[in-house]
């Protein structure tokens, strides 16, 4: 699954043994990630869903699943203080976390504004303020289909379209602002 593109990309929780999964939490019928993010071994974009997918039943080839729908599990999996309203089919995204610390919230196009509601968008914004003290600093963003939007402790920075070899970082400038920058990674 194509992630977000930030400096490290995110490709959730990758363990070669596996992630610790909180006990108790499963899919179920939540499938959001399989309409929200791209899938690049199949050319699935992301906001669409995956035709791999029978509604209400699943992965028709969950078994021979590409790796990165192997790999991934939505934060709300692994985090035991992600409360079940963060549950994918309940917030209307799923959260992905990199090594890095990098957070990206991949948005139901279907309800852009999800995010924007309580107690999503006031964590966002405590995340992004403990994201840009961080060294070197952790971008959250806001991913609806290929469109971007870098949440910062005081304001929110649309990005536009971000490309398949495009990457966000987070400068802090001298008088305390943040700058966000979108440039090209090395192929």
């Amino acid at each position: 699954m194509t992630t977000d593109n930030t400096q490290a990309d995110t490709a959730g929780p990758e363990v070669r043994s596996g992630p610790r999964l909180v006990p108790g939490r499963e899919c179920g019928t939540c499938m959001l990630c399989c309409k929200v993010m791209a899938i690049d071994d199949i050319g699935k974009p992301p906001g669409s869903w995956c035709w791999h997918i029978k509604r209400g039943t699943g992965c028709t080839i969950y078994d021979a699943r590409p790796g990165e729908c192997r790999r991934y599990f939505c934060h709300w999996m692994v985090d035991a203080n992600l409360s079940d309203e963060w549950k994918p089919d309940r917030s209307k995204f799923t959260l992905a976390v990199n090594a890095g610390g990098h957070i990206t919230a991949f948005v139901d196009p279907g309800l852009p504004g999800a995010w924007r509601q309580s107690p999503y968008f006031e964590t966002f914004k405590r995340w992004a303020a403990e994201g840009v003290r961080a060294r070197p600093p952790r971008v959250v963003m806001v991913r609806v289909g290929a469109r971007g939007t870098v949440v910062l402790p005081d304001r929110e920075v649309d990005i536009g379209i971000i490309g398949p070899n495009e990457s966000i970082q987070l400068d802090g400038k001298a008088d305390g602002s943040i700058e966000v920058h979108k440039f090209k990674r090395d192929a």
